[in-house]
């Protein structure tokens, strides 16, 4: 049977090999030839339709990510090909980080309380030097708790986010604890307010009103493959189920790239589309620098690299934070 059907498949092979035209060759060179022409004669018809094409599908892009900011529509190709999903499952435990205490009444006579388009935020007062002091402390005296101890001592504190592009300035990563999941080890940090720091500029206040307006829900879980949290990457979840990923993360890789040298220090690499197009399309990365351990003592000499830069910098502006819930019951809400 075998020796039939091997002998039937070069049947057919020779026969077609002999029924293929002599001038056969010909006929293709000579197509490729008047191809060649046509190509050449209407190089820029060519240009323009490939130029058009590619300007269409960015264009595509662009208002498919716009609907993926204001609508949550993520099924629109060819974007939908391009997001990323988090290998995270499951949900943190929101109860396991205890309420925020109060803020002592010797640092809130060392801020404001301020409106801004309809909400109200803290603004210290003061020196330049005055002011990065107390914006540090509230946030440490605001949101240091019990499991911020479980975190590595790394990522305790107040940061400065040097070189970011946008207007904000410090973040504190304080309000969190730890988790896993098989090899990776997670530090999940809760969001709340007292925690994000902005200039106090024209930009400054539409980006905190338009990053804050809404209730301040969800998290940002710090992945890394170890507790050495030496190089990671940033899921920012709009809840505490781990694979419910906001519209931003899911547009590329968000990294911490620890770098050496004194001190405390990340690159935090933003890679769009990684998913397609690896780490070749980086724009607004910036270095995590921290400034002040959890205890209150500063981390030189990037905290008075930072006094220096808003001193010079950011000479005429100050920095604001979304002040915290009015009563207790608001406080309550925020762990359900």
């Amino acid at each position: 049977w075998l020796k039939l059907e091997c002998g039937s498949l070069f049947f057919l092979c020779s026969s077609a090999t002999q029924a293929r035209p002599p001038h056969a060759s010909a006929m293709t060179a000579a197509m490729l030839e008047t191809g060649g022409a046509w190509l050449l004669a209407n190089w820029m018809t060519v240009a323009l339709y490939a130029v058009g094409s590619l300007v269409g599908v960015v264009l595509l892009i662009i208002l498919e990510v716009l609907c993926l900011l204001f609508c949550e529509i993520r099924w629109l190709p060819p974007l939908s090909c391009m997001l990323e999903t988090s290998p995270l499952t499951g949900t943190f435990d929101r109860t396991s980080v205890p309420p925020h205490p109060p803020v002592p009444q010797a640092l809130l006579n060392r801020m404001e309380k301020v409106e801004i388009r309809g909400m109200t935020w803290y603004r210290a007062l003061g020196t330049a030097a005055e002011r990065a002091q107390t914006i540090c402390k509230a946030m440490l005296a605001y949101n240091v708790v019990s499991t911020t101890a479980n975190v590595p001592a790394e990522l305790q504190g107040v940061f400065w986010m040097d070189g970011n592009a946008i207007p904000e300035e410090l973040a504190c990563l304080t309000y969190a604890s730890t988790d896993s999941q098989g090899s990776t080890f997670l530090v999940p940090k809760v969001n709340g307010t007292l925690s994000w720091s902005y200039l106090d500029s024209s930009f400054g206040q539409f980006l905190a009103w338009f990053q804050e307006k809404g209730e301040s829900t969800g998290m940002q879980v710090f992945a890394f493959p170890s507790p050495a949290v030496q190089n990671g990457r940033i899921w920012s979840c709009r809840s505490f189920n781990y694979a419910d990923i906001n519209w931003l993360t899911s547009l590329g890789l968000w990294s911490m790239e620890r770098l050496p040298g004194p001190g405390v220090d990340y690159k935090r690499g933003c890679y769009w589309f990684h998913k397609v197009v690896g780490k070749r399309m980086e724009f607004g990365s910036y270095t995590l620098r921290k400034i002040m351990h959890a205890d209150g003592s500063s981390v030189q000499p990037a905290y008075d690299d930072f006094v220096r830069y808003m001193e010079t910098t950011n000479k005429d502006l100050k920095m604001i934070m979304e002040a915290p819930p009015p009563n207790p019951e608001g406080e309550k809400a925020l762990l359900m």
